[in-house]
């Protein structure tokens, strides 16, 4: 009030565009304490920065250390390069007391000989009297690459009864139409189905047998040994649907770019390859029936779950190596109740595998059930246990879920306990996936699923796969005793 006394203008200051001068002051107040609560904001966040930056410090310190780890990790895994030793004393080490040495057998015919005569004295280089009889041997094994070109003349026959001229036609002697022989066509199988692309065996086949094959040619030799092996396909995938026991496990495939899955159905005599579209529960009941009566051995996917079966039995590797995730990814958090549960299922279970190996074909199936129930007690007594820790719980609420098809190996003991087998046929599938990027046409993904169906069935009978692939380049294999007669004695 005095300050408006000394003022003629009162509260309408003409300097301030007739504005209240107590107005003005209050928005000078506010914005010096906008003014300090953004200082103080600012030195938080220099604070948070400094915080932050420390911390990524730190993290980028543990980040080096654990990548020196994992060097060391894997340098472990070969042999040092460590250099010689300079003294003269120093010997390479040499096999173990009482290893017995292995060497090439000697062949037992020699299909050709090479006499070599010295010539001169290489003492004083005069001429030499040789010795006929007087020699030392050594021999080598080496190939003999013939391209040989066959002309198969089919003759005319007159018969005087029917006052007829006939011949033989090409198919009724198995011969192609083609220009390029059954064994060459065997050959440019198996090298693909070793892994190796179309157009690297057509290299092969033009600079070592000097025989020029196109990429289309070797795509037509499979086209005609799948369909030669069709009904034999059938016949495995019905010995499949029957067996008493089978291994399932399916990977990523991909055709012409688009995902599909490899499956695979084995056993100790037979393996069967699908290529579907999907990863689900009809790819499984296409295969085994809407029932199978045999023990189906394969891993926790769900998919597995829901077909009725005889027996189950789950893969404990599976179970084990996910043991061992879980207890890597909380080392040094878990309490001493959750590592106990994990470490004791491990244990346990790596007991039950020990036994099962050792006694399976050397007792009675009574040996394997005493240790079956000894090692259920134990397991509900782990599963018992109060674990706060979600990845120990998510094993446990696994091992009650599964518990019925966790031992079945111990009730068959010729059953695996874990699914090895299955992930054994399919490695060879997985390296050519690395190598070909899968298939480019559906029919192409069937016909590598025929003829690899074959292969690994023939391999598992001790049938060459060259001799198959020869036997399905001039015929049709339509059952099992087809692909057993090509076995030699």
């Amino acid at each position: 009030m005095e300050y408006n006394k000394a003022c003629h203008h009162g509260y309408y200051c003409p300097y301030l565009n007739n504005g209240d001068i107590f107005s003005l002051k209050a928005k000078i107040d506010y914005c010096n304490y906008r003014i300090r609560h953004m200082e103080e904001l600012m030195e938080e966040a220099a604070e948070e920065i400094e915080r932050l930056r420390q911390e990524n410090q730190k993290l980028k310190s543990e980040n080096e250390d654990l990548k020196n780890e994992l060097k060391q990790q894997h340098r472990k895994q070969f042999k040092a390069n460590v250099k010689k030793e300079e003294s003269e004393n120093y010997k390479k080490r040499g096999a173990p007391a009482g290893h017995k040495g292995k060497g090439r057998k000697r062949p037992k015919e020699v299909d050709q000989y090479i006499d070599i005569y010295p010539k001169r004295c290489q003492s004083c280089g005069d001429k030499l009297h040789t010795y006929q009889n007087a020699y030392d041997e050594h021999i080598i094994e080496d190939i003999e690459i013939i391209n040989k070109i066959i002309c198969y003349r089919l003759h005319y026959g007159y018969c005087k009864k029917c006052h007829k001229v006939t011949y033989l036609k090409r198919e009724q002697c198995n011969i192609g139409k083609g220009r390029i022989g059954p064994m060459a066509q065997a050959i440019a199988a198996h090298l693909r189905y070793l892994g190796m692309p179309y157009r690297k065996v057509a290299q092969i086949f033009n600079d070592v047998f000097n025989i020029a094959i196109t990429h289309p040619s070797l795509l037509g030799f499979d086209k005609k040994q799948a369909s030669n092996g069709a009904y034999l396909y059938k016949e495995i995938k019905n010995a499949v649907r029957f067996s008493s026991n089978i291994n399932a496990d399916e990977t990523s495939w991909r055709i012409n770019g688009i995902n599909h899955f490899l499956w695979v159905f084995t056993n100790k005599d037979i393996a069967l390859y699908r290529i579907e579209r999907k990863r689900d529960r009809k790819v499984i009941e296409d295969t085994l029936g809407k029932r199978y009566n045999g023990i189906l051995n394969a891993d926790f996917y769900s998919a597995y779950d829901e077909l009725p079966a005889l027996a189950k039995q789950r893969c404990l590797s599976h179970l084990m190596r996910e043991i061992n995730k879980v207890q890597e990814k909380n080392k040094g958090n878990l309490s001493s109740q959750n590592c106990l549960f994990l470490q004791e299922i491990r244990e346990t279970f790596s007991t039950l595998i020990g036994a099962w190996r050792k006694y399976r074909h050397t007792c009675s199936s009574s040996l394997l059930l005493d240790y079956k129930q000894a090692a259920i007690s134990k397991l509900i007594e782990l599963l018992s246990f109060d674990l706060e820790n979600k990845d120990a719980n998510r094993i446990r609420k696994r091992l009650i879920k599964y518990n019925q098809e966790l031992l079945t190996f111990l009730d068959y003991p010729w059953i695996e306990p874990t699914n090895n087998r299955a992930e054994r046929q399919l490695r060879p599938e997985v390296i050519m996936r690395k190598i070909t990027f899968g298939n480019r046409s559906d029919l192409g993904a069937y016909n590598h699923a025929l003829l690899m169906s074959i292969i690994q069935t023939a391999i598992l009978n001790n049938v060459k796969p060259l001799d198959v692939l020869y036997a399905l380049s001039i015929k049709s294999l339509a059952s099992f005793n087809d692909l057993l007669q090509i076995r030699g004695p």
